[in-house]
């Protein structure tokens, strides 16, 4: 993760000093990254995309053109699950981040190598980028959860935001996804350099 000269929104204060809690996991979202197999995890390169500073670790949250819509409706505040194939092909949960930009950028910051658009995220919480040190879908309650078709199976097209249905397992699910990721909680000791 590198210091560099993009410009981080300020931190809007229903996020700043947020305690969340298993109830604020709302969204979930595919990312998906063909040259290194871990999107938005250190050390994210070749794009260099994760920001640290005193604050906290920072990306800008790319999608497809034609799905900004979905990331807009997310409120600050609210929870983003992100999951992905790592390198060995598992489906793996890997952060959770809150919106701390209030929309879509037309530009990500980071246009020359990674053109689409995206908007400002503070990431909450990271996992390794290899399966051993992330969450496994399969290994969670998400099977259990009720859900069918391509929720369950989290194979619905790449670039949306989906909000999570509540199926009557909702906070269950939320309690187990929020459980697991207490190991990889970026805390104010962590953000400190």
């Amino acid at each position: 993760m590198s210091e560099n000269k993009i410009v981080i929104p300020a931190i809007p204060a229903v996020v700043k000093g947020k305690t969340f809690s298993p109830s604020d996991i709302k969204w979930v979202k595919t990312v998906n990254d063909t040259d290194t197999h871990s999107a938005y995890l250190p050390p994210d390169n070749p794009y260099g995309r994760l920001i640290e500073n005193q604050n906290g670790i920072f990306f800008c949250l790319q999608l497809n053109p034609r799905f900004t819509a979905s990331l807009n409706r997310v409120p600050i505040g609210e929870l983003i699950l992100l999951y992905q194939r790592l390198d060995d092909h598992t489906k793996c949960f890997t952060h959770l981040v809150t919106p701390i930009g209030d929309n879509v950028l037309e530009k990500s910051p980071h246009s020359e190598k990674s053109p689409w658009p995206g908007r400002w995220v503070k990431v909450i919480a990271m996992t390794g980028s290899k399966t051993a040190n992330s969450i496994p879908v399969d290994k969670t309650d998400w099977p259990k959860a009720g859900f069918t078709g391509q929720m369950l199976d989290l194979s619905f097209m790449t670039s949306h935001v989906r909000k999570i249905p509540d199926v009557g397992q909702l906070a269950d699910l939320q309690k187990d996804i929020y459980g697991r990721f207490q190991p990889h909680m970026i805390t104010v000791s962590k953000e400190k350099k």
